[in-house]
């Protein structure tokens, strides 16, 4: 296999992958906007496969990080205006990006109060290396909706952290156990899951959130099987592999 051929494209908030004349891909970091994303990805047919502010969930953002609950306070839905109960003020983000080699982003994430986020890209083209410190400013409770069976508990509770929100229409899901339906998928472990041709691979199997009716979502949700208790100074590491179409 030839490899992709294609160069970098910067500006002060935006990151972009070029192959030919068209846009891979593009990360956002406007600190207006608070939560950094990926989008639009495309294929390489091009069609665009993420979704970014979808009419039903405005505050998905394509691939994208959001904490649910940090001491009982949303992180995650926004109001008309954009803006969240807890908020995500992006501080700072480095950029190196030069011609024929990785790039590599580093930024600093605030959670308000409680969390902070050091979160460090490398990017290869298709391949992005996602590694996320977040240390506790303040004793901290992470949480998430209850899933089924528990106090309260809802079928679509448990999601928090890494997501995709692919476009309606986005087809080829599947995981690294062979499975090809959403349901099926949802709640289970698996090295990876698949959909609409970004592949997300957590350092460790991962339970994972899997949605495809009415909406194509998946996230290897960190949460799902409960709530983390973190102490001041007490500090979590994640790490990612995401290939893009």
């Amino acid at each position: 296999m030839e490899p992709v051929k294609g160069y970098w494209e910067q500006s002060a908030t935006r990151l972009a992958w070029r192959v030919g004349d068209r846009v891979a891909w593009e990360y956002h970091f406007d600190p207006a906007g608070g939560k950094p994303y990926f989008h639009p990805v495309r294929n390489e047919a091009g069609a665009v496969v993420t979704a970014w502010r979808p009419a039903d969930h405005p505050w998905h953002r394509g691939i994208w990080w959001s904490w649910k609950f940090l001491n009982g306070v949303n992180y995650w839905e926004e109001n008309a205006a954009g803006i969240s109960e807890g908020r995500t003020m992006l501080r700072a983000t480095r950029v190196e990006a030069r011609p024929g080699l990785p790039a590599r982003v580093e930024q600093e994430i605030e959670y308000l109060p409680v969390l902070k986020e050091y979160r460090r890209l490398e990017m290869t083209g298709p391949r992005i290396g996602w590694h996320s410190e977040f240390t506790a400013v303040a004793p901290v409770r992470l949480d998430r909706v209850p899933i089924a069976g528990e106090p309260n508990g809802q079928t679509w509770g448990g999601y928090a952290g890494l997501s995709v929100r692919l476009a309606a229409g986005v087809s080829g899901l599947r995981d690294s156990e062979g499975r090809t339906e959403a349901r099926a998928m949802h709640g289970q472990r698996a090295a990876w899951v698949e959909f609409g041709g970004i592949r997300v691979v957590p350092r460790q199997p991962s339970r994972w959130y899997v949605w495809s009716e009415g909406m194509n979502y998946f996230s290897p949700a960190v949460l799902y099987d409960g709530p983390w208790e973190l102490t001041a100074g007490e500090q979590v590491k994640l790490d990612y592999e995401i290939w893009l179409p």
